[in-house]
């Protein structure tokens, strides 16, 4: 499958993209096709399924089937994005996959977000423990993932760390400020560029 230039960007739980404009727009600069995917409902009112069934049309409508582009998630948006690959046969599609702050063994925080969306975010819940069974998935997509020791919202603050593939400490004061930090904007951007040249 032949790589594209092609970025797809899923933000988090209520965030209608906007965190993800600065990124978006160096990207773009950098000469990728960067696009931010607005998933609705993005309370995950109806849960995580609903909304990678979206990102699923969102990427059959933006890239060629005969092309493979790179993902990142920030927050929610990249255990949205590992449902996608992980649950919707979206992996072959995927060359890079990066997440920011995303709560991969779930987050104490999630506790406070009584519906669908808000139970499967939670620490051990059915469908987080059956993705973790199958992690080796991720490798082909030399997975990143992008933390900081200050985040309020992903606690533990470990579970933002895949066991595969890479990870980054960015001591970014506040979970809603990752996407927009230039330093994890820069990693996001090195990873791409060498995703592309490998």
């Amino acid at each position: 499958m032949q790589k594209s230039n092609v970025v797809l960007l899923v933000p988090g739980i209520f965030d209608r993209g906007r965190s993800m404009h600065r990124m978006q727009a160096a990207l773009n600069a950098e000469g990728f096709s960067a696009h931010y995917i607005h998933l609705r409902y993005n309370s995950a009112w109806y849960g995580l399924k609903y909304l990678s069934r979206q990102l699923e049309e969102k990427v059959n409508a933006l890239v060629p089937p005969q092309q493979s582009f790179s993902l990142v998630g920030f927050s929610m948006g990249g255990i949205v994005a590992r449902h996608f690959m992980q649950a919707r046969q979206g992996l072959p599609r995927v060359h890079k996959y990066i997440s920011m702050a995303s709560p991969h063994r779930g987050s104490l925080w999630a506790n406070l977000l009584p519906y669908p969306g808000g139970r499967q975010l939670m620490i051990g819940s059915p469908l987080l423990e059956e993705m973790n069974t199958e992690l080796d998935q991720l490798i082909p997509t030399a997975p990143v993932s992008i933390w900081t020791r200050y985040d309020a919202t992903i606690l533990p603050h470990n579970s933002a760390i895949l066991p595969v593939g890479s990870s980054h400490e960015v001591p970014v004061k506040l979970h809603r400020w990752v996407p927009l930090d230039l330093r994890v904007i820069s990693i996001v951007t090195t990873e791409l560029q060498q995703s592309m040249a490998d």
